[in-house]
């Protein structure tokens, strides 16, 4: 299966550049990365801050979309700095940008909403990557990684009656959008194939994270996949444009298992 969550679509960069604040203890790093990244015409870095003080200092007085965040800032914890910021300020994408392998918080992360993990070794695209689908609520992981936030996702949220209640409120088109998110489908894929606009998916996929209380399509299709909600497997064939009638056939809420 391909990555779960995938860059924005282009036609959505028309729009007002994403404001981003850099957020990394060592200054040289926040601005070399604040240069690179003001080199997007859809990114414009609102600040560099060093430390949580100077944090909490930008965004009470600019408005801000996406943050970067390195784990340590100079002994303080930047996952606590992230879920703080999330607390008051949910609307804003962070990702997470660090030196350290540190995989299993990448779980704690994804949990809180963290919409993002790079390692300061990958690549720029794949830090590109993360902030513009972390700009549209879309996560993103590191494919090393991916499988076992995702393995462990589905064994520490099964579908309790909880969960498995909230899927069966899903209407039948989130159901379709679900069961495509499963495959790693970017919301260009599902759109063409369910003859809806990217947008569109993309509201449907807010209220799917609203109605399973969950802050990321990732924890949603771990919760789908334990509740026995069918996807589209890779043996069977896809229609090249059409697959609403096909996922509509594969079952329905009540026929979840729990």
């Amino acid at each position: 299966m391909g990555p779960l969550i995938v860059v924005a679509d282009a036609e959505d960069m028309s729009q007002k550049p994403y404001r981003v604040l850099v957020v990394d203890d060592h200054r040289v790093f926040a601005d070399a990365l604040a240069g690179r990244l003001a080199d997007e015409p859809d990114l414009e870095v609102a600040a560099t801050a060093n430390t949580v003080e100077e944090v909490w200092a930008v965004l009470e007085r600019q408005e801000v979309d996406l943050v970067t965040l390195d784990l340590d800032l100079a002994g303080q914890d930047g996952l606590a700095l992230a879920g703080e910021i999330l607390q008051r300020r949910p609307a804003i994408g962070i990702v997470i940008v660090t030196g350290t392998s540190a995989e299993d918080r990448v779980l704690e992360a994804v949990q809180m909403g963290v919409r993002g993990w790079v390692a300061k070794s990958g690549s720029v695209d794949a830090l590109l990557s993360a902030l513009r689908g972390a700009a549209h609520g879309e996560t993103r992981l590191p494919a090393e990684v991916l499988s076992r936030v995702l393995g462990t996702l589905s064994a520490h949220n099964g579908a309790s009656t909880p969960e498995a209640e909230a899927l069966s409120r899903l209407t039948q088109r989130e159901l379709d959008v679900l069961r495509c998110l499963m495959e790693g489908l970017s919301r260009n894929e599902i759109g063409a194939m369910l003859h809806v606009s990217p947008n569109t998916v993309r509201t449907h996929v807010q209220s799917i994270l609203h109605k399973l209380k969950v802050h990321s399509a990732l924890t949603a299709v771990a919760l789908a996949r334990k509740a026995g909600l069918p996807g589209i497997t890779d043996d069977e064939a896809r229609p090249p444009y059409d697959v609403s009638t096909f996922v509509r056939g594969r079952g329905s809420p009540s026929q979840l298992t729990t």
